[in-house]
């Protein structure tokens, strides 16, 4: 005998599907607050539930662990954060000050942001995490400037590597409090110089007033 739903006080099974759909953005939601106030490390999944108002048993009926929320929550943000920079870049004519802006955008955001910072420097692998949340709009910007003939390069296969690398150190750097903002500055004058303008030029697109991005969802 097949038993409806209403016989077996079973809730439909569309009905199910979205109260779980329900819970599972409650615990992104809170998951995204509580780490943005108190930073990763701070909050355990504990701290997930009671924000979220469900047991912690509920908590892993749909992750497996605190580490897969951050990583659906981050990946989210970094990849707005790259939308939101290359939307401030669209007005840019110079290939140079586009890739220059770009990156002094992404140090400043990701260095401020918890979730940005822990995806990139400590979810795994820092250059697969660059490269996954905003790097490849980083390369495309820098070789557009090489096919443009603004950045002159002996060997234009190893400029991933040098980018990725000079991007690494410099966020690493900043988040530890060894860096300020105007150290960052400096840090893409010296990769514009590197990648052939001349000191003063590399100088002035470096250190130019900084547009504000706009706000994030």
């Amino acid at each position: 005998m097949n038993l409806t739903n209403e016989q077996t006080g079973q809730a439909p099974e569309g009905r199910v599907a979205k109260r779980r759909a329900r819970v599972r953005e409650r615990i992104l939601e809170v998951t995204e607050r509580l780490v943005s106030k108190h930073g990763v490390d701070a909050v355990t999944v504990d701290d997930i539930a009671e924000a979220a108002d469900i047991a912690r048993r509920s908590f892993y009926h749909h992750f497996d662990s605190k580490n897969d929320v951050l990583m659906l929550i981050a990946r989210a943000r970094t990849k707005e954060l790259n939308r939101r920079i290359d939307s401030s870049l669209e007005s840019i004519a110079d290939a140079a000050e586009v890739m220059a802006n770009g990156m002094r955008h992404g140090l400043r955001e990701i260095s401020a942001d918890p979730l940005c910072r822990w995806f990139v420097l400590h979810s795994g692998l820092p250059y697969e995490r660059l490269y996954e949340g905003m790097g490849e709009s980083g390369m495309r910007d820098t070789m557009h400037a090489v096919e443009v003939g603004r950045f002159h390069v002996a060997n234009p296969r190893v400029i991933r590597l040098l980018l990725a690398g000079a991007f690494i150190a410099a966020l690493g750097a900043r988040v530890d409090g060894q860096l300020g903002d105007n150290d960052l500055d400096d840090a893409v004058e010296h990769l514009l110089r590197f990648f052939g303008l001349d000191l003063e030029e590399a100088r002035d697109i470096a250190h130019r007033p900084l547009g504000r991005l706009a706000a994030g969802p």
